[in-house]
């Protein structure tokens, strides 16, 4: 009737039938009244692969083919490293993302995602080896403002997105999957452990092991070593203090350690009250206290320290190739020729500016006297806002006391100019080594100035507008 109606027909040849555990049933006979197409497992449900076993390596390749797939029509040499990152972490890296939020991608397909974006990156192809990769793709997969580029670690976001079932079994036990078993392991269930706050209230929803009502943390991780003695370790708070069950199997403590961490969970279940209200979970990472994604893929970084100050690069008023440029240049990744040289690549180990000292990039930027005479000319333009590079300083000193020194109101527009007066540097290095071409150092000023006038009018006039 409603198709008549609306004319929204059903297009029997989209339609298929899988029948399961319909053995004894004549299915042809069942489908008269519905005459689509009859298939057997495996098959594919709105782009994943569904079967009745675990997924194999031939129901995952597919994903991996379509992202190289994605490669040679983009001309990849011919677009430079910032924007090949940015293809990387908006298409390469967004990809898998849908199938991750079902399957735990396995290690295998994670390396060969993996080796198609550091390819891409690096090289431009669908593979690169040790001497065109600059940087260790684990800091690579590092957030921006930890020392990386951003590019998504696939295995830690994947089990950031699979914390959602958790989430969602906890906050909407109406769905029709909860009860069954969700793809999630052991390491993401302690995370969920270890990112959710569990409130007491009736008690019926919250497992007395397994969830963080005791201060922010679960019994199991609290004692573990009485979760080892535990016999039923899947009921709620409820049932285990009401018959008071959550003891059984602990009269089989043998040490001191088990008898201390009984004691202190023996104290947490006497302040038990019950109420009325349903048990509340709390999500740490979030001010609301709702669980993102971002939250926490976020935390899997905690602990982990940038030694310079990546902020300040990423957010300068420049163009991407130059903050890409920067950001090799700090950790000393650019292919001066001691790095080159490390890498077995043979070339003149001398600096092509002042040919008197090695080339490394803290010379060639900060401390060759053709470099300090651009610093000077960049410093009396600016009338004192940059200083020339002290002598002795790290490239990566050098970065943090500069940026540092000035307001943060003035930071990017200063950092900007830093990142513009080593690029040109670089440039000249470049210019000289292939391609024989010399400029004295007060010609770098007006192309300094050249190239910050075009981002202005690129840039500028449209974020005001």
């Amino acid at each position: 009737m409603f198709g008549a109606a609306s004319g929204l027909m059903v297009n029997l040849n989209k339609c298929a039938v899988y029948p399961i555990s319909c053995d004894g049933i004549n299915v042809s006979e069942v489908m008269q009244a519905f005459p689509c197409s009859v298939r057997e497992f495996p098959c594919s449900y709105l782009g994943l692969p569904l079967h009745t076993r675990p997924l194999r390596r031939v129901d995952i390749q597919p994903l991996i083919d379509k992202i190289a797939n994605r490669l040679p029509s983009w001309k990849a040499r011919l677009i430079n490293k910032a924007g090949r990152l940015k293809l990387v972490n908006t298409v390469l890296s967004s990809m898998p993302v849908y199938f991750m939020t079902v399957f735990d991608i396995k290690k295998w397909a994670i390396k060969k995602i993996d080796k198609l974006r550091r390819g891409f990156l690096w090289k431009g192809t669908s593979e690169a080896k040790g001497v065109h990769c600059q940087v260790a793709w684990e800091r690579v997969k590092c957030p921006k403002p930890l020392g990386g580029l951003g590019v998504l670690d696939l295995e830690r976001f994947g089990r950031a997105l699979r914390l959602r079932w958790l989430w969602f079994a906890w906050t909407d036990p109406d769905r029709p999957w909860v009860g069954s078993e969700v793809p999630c392991n052991t390491l993401d269930r302690q995370l969920f452990r270890c990112s959710t706050s569990v409130t007491i209230g009736d008690g019926k929803r919250a497992l007395f092991w397994d969830s963080a009502w005791f201060h922010g943390h679960a019994p199991r991780d609290v004692a573990p070593n009485l979760y080892k003695l535990a016999w039923r370790k899947r009921l709620t708070v409820r049932d285990e203090v009401d018959n008071q069950t959550w003891t059984r199997g602990l009269w089989r403590m043998s040490n001191a350690t088990e008898i201390a961490e009984f004691i202190v969970l023996w104290e947490a279940v006497q302040d038990i009250h019950f109420s009325d209200t349903l048990d509340k979970i709390v999500w740490k990472w979030t001010a609301n206290g709702k669980y993102t994604s971002t939250s926490a893929y976020a935390i899997e970084f905690a602990g982990r320290m940038c030694p310079f100050n990546a902020t300040a690069i990423w957010k300068a008023k420049t163009e991407g190739k130059h903050r890409f440029f920067t950001w090799l240049l700090v950790q000393e990744r650019l292919h001066t020729a001691d790095v080159l040289l490390l890498k077995g690549v043979q070339c003149n180990p001398v600096c092509s500016l002042c040919d008197q000292q090695q080339e490394t990039a803290a010379h060639l930027c900060l401390h060759c006297p053709y470099a300090r005479e651009v610093w000077w000319h960049v410093q009396e333009w600016t009338e004192g806002l940059i200083h020339i590079p002290d002598p002795g300083l790290t490239i990566q000193e050098w970065w943090n006391s500069s940026v540092l020194a000035v307001p943060r109101q003035l930071r990017t527009r200063v950092a900007a100019i830093y990142m513009y007066t080593a690029w040109n540097i670089w440039n000249e290095r470049n210019r000289r080594t292939f391609r024989g071409v010399s400029l004295p150092s007060l010609s770098l000023l007006p192309l300094i100035k050249a190239e910050m006038e075009v981002r202005r009018q690129a840039c500028e006039v449209r974020e005001v507008g």
